[in-house]
Formats: structure tokens, sequence, C-alpha cells
């Protein structure tokens, strides 16, 4: 089967490729990304929030998640370990998972606020190179 049978005719790759992207949008250039640092650091704290509320369930049902052998068979001892060893112990468990994404949370909620004092403090220097600029005051510059 021919490419113009699966497109229609004139509809080859090239055609579909350029349509398709003059449909992508542009991507923003720095001049229009504003970043509000208050906002990082709301959420910031969100972040955190959540961190310690999931913290606290885990911690609860952590002691619930390793199990003792209901007997002491090979069969039921067996099981149990490699069920604990899968859910409740060890690098790989469910359990450190967990913990692991709780970390991951706070340390998004750090780099949140670092984000946030950079950026304010990037502002204050333009401010400052700047000068006072405002209404009134055409072509102020620096002191």
């Amino acid at each position: 089967m021919a490419e113009d049978d699966l497109r229609g005719p004139g509809q080859g790759v090239e055609a579909t490729l350029g349509a398709l992207g003059a449909t992508v949008p542009a991507v923003p250039g720095a001049q229009d990304l504003r970043v509000d640092p208050d906002k990082l650091l709301l959420v910031a704290r969100v972040v955190n929030e959540q961190a310690d509320a999931l913290d606290d369930r885990v911690r609860e049902q952590l002691t619930g998640l390793d199990i003792s052998a209901p007997a002491q068979d090979v069969i039921s001892t067996t099981a149990v370990d490699a069920w604990n060893r899968l859910v409740a112990r060890g690098d790989a468990s469910y359990a450190t998972r967990v913990q692991e994404y709780i970390r991951n949370l706070r340390d998004l909620a750090a780099q949140l606020r670092q984000a946030a004092g950079a950026y304010q403090t990037g502002e204050e220097e333009k401010v400052a190179a700047l000068g006072n600029r405002g209404p009134g005051n055409r072509g102020a510059g620096p002191a």
C-alpha cells in the first residue's frame, strides 16, 4: 500500500509533519515567564504539609505491615519472610519506597523555597540596577 493511500493524495510524510509542526505552540522565552516568589513559598508549604501528613499516616501503619508466621513450618516462615522483605523491610520494600517518596516531597519543598529566595533576590537586584523608573521619574537611573 502506498503512502498516499493512507493519507490521501499529496499528503505524504513531509506534508503531515509540516501540518503537525504548525499546530505545536512556541516555547515561551525567558522574558515571558513570570515567577511569583510568594506563590512558590505557598506551594512549598502545601507540599511540606502533605509530606508531614503522609509521614504520620505511614508511621501509624508501618508496624502492621510486618507480620509473624501463623505456624513454624517451612512454607509459613518462607512466605512470611518474603512478604516482610517485599512490603515492610529491606531496601526495595514498599515501606522504604514510600519513605523515600516522603523525603523527595520534602526535598521538593526545600527546592521551591530556595527558588523563591533566588527569584526574590534577582528581582531586587533588577530593581536596584534600574533605579526608580516609576511614573514621574522617567529617565531617573541609579543614584
